[in-house]
C-alpha cells in the first residue's frame, strides 16, 4: 500500500519525534497529546529490551539502563517490523558504536549476546526433525540431534556465573550449547568443551555413532577417560533433549 507523499512525510516526523523529542509541526495531530505518542512507544520499547536482556538490565546501574536504551531509542532506527526481534538491534548497536559500557563491564557483549540467543533459540521456526527412535544401542547406533541449538564462543561465564561477580580474571575461552526443549519450549543451556563443539558438529552432519564421536574424544584423552566422558555427555545430552534418540534403520 501506498500512501501520498506528505503522508508518509507525517509519519517520518511522528517517528523522528517518538525518538528524539525533537518536535515538527504535523497536520492533524494535537499538540498537548503528542508526548503520550512518545512515552507509549518508548515504554514499549523499553519493556521489550528489559524481558529480552533481564540480566543486562540487572547488571547495569539504573541510569546506565535508561541513557542506554534512550540512546538507542532516539538514534538507532530499527530495521525488523517484529518487535521481538527488535532488542537483536541493540546488540548490534552496541557492537556497533563501540559504546563505553562495554569497556565499564567487559563481560557485557558476551551476556548480551547469550541473552539474545535465548530469544533467537525461543522463537524460531520449527526445524524438521529426522524419524528417529528413543531406545537403540548406544555403542553402535547413530544418534540424532536436535537441530534447534545454537552454540557460542565466550572469552567470559556469563552461562555459569552471576555477571557482577566475573572479573577479568575468569577471562578465558568458553563454549556454551543453547537448545531448545520441545515439548515445553524451553531454552536449554549446556556448558561445553571444544571437544564437545566437535562433537555436536558431528552430529548435525547426520551420520554421526560412538565409534566416530569417540575418534574426537580421543585426541584429548586417553581411551578409558574418553569413553567414560563420552558417555557422560551423550546419556546428559538423551536426558536434556540436545539428542533426541537414535537414527531409524528402515
Amino acid at each position: 500500500m501506498q500512501f501520498p507523499n506528505s503522508s508518509f512525510q507525517y509519519q517520518n516526523d511522528l517517528a523522528h519525534f517518538c525518538r528524539t523529542g525533537e518536535y515538527i509541526p504535523i497536520p492533524g495531530i494535537i499538540e498537548k497529546n503528542v508526548d503520550r505518542y512518545r512515552n507509549l512507544i518508548y515504554n514499549i520499547v523499553d519493556d521489550s529490551l528489559q524481558s529480552a536482556y533481564p540480566l543486562t538490565s540487572n547488571l547495569l546501574e539504573e541510569k546506565e539502563w535508561d541513557d542506554l536504551v534512550h540512546e538507542f531509542f532516539s538514534s538507532h532506527r530499527c530495521q525488523s517490523p517484529l518487535l521481538w526481534q527488535m532488542p537483536k538491534e541493540l546488540l548490534e548497536f552496541m557492537q556497533e558504536t563501540d559504546n563505553h559500557l562495554l569497556v565499564k563491564y567487559p563481560v557485557l557483549s558476551d551476556l548480551l549476546m547469550m541473552e539474545w540467543y535465548e530469544v533467537e533459540i525461543f522463537m524460531m521456526e520449527d526445524k524438521e526433525i529426522p524419524k528417529h527412535k528413543i531406545k537403540g544401542k548406544l555403542s553402535t547406533d547413530a544418534l540424532i540431534i536436535n537441530p534447534e541449538l545454537a552454540i557460542l564462543s565466550l572469552a567470559y561465564p556469563v552461562h555459569l556465573k552471576n555477571a557482577a561477580k566475573i572479573t577479568v580474571e575468569d577471562k578465558d575461552q568458553y563454549f556454551v550449547c543453547l537448545h531448545r526443549e520441545p515439548e515445553l519450549g524451553k531454552v536449554i543451556f549446556t556448558d561445553i568443551k571444544y571437544p564437545h563443539v566437535e562433537l555436536i558438529e558431528l552430529l548435525l552432519s547426520g551420520e554421526a555413532n560412538f565409534g566416530r564421536l569417540l575418534k574426537i574424544f580421543l585426541k584429548y584423552a586417553k581411551e578409558e577417560e574418553a569413553v567414560i566422558a563420552l558417555n557422560q555427555f551423550l546419556n546428559a545430552s538423551i536426558e536434556s533433549k540436545l539428542i533426541f534418540g537414535f537414527k531409524n534403520q528402515d
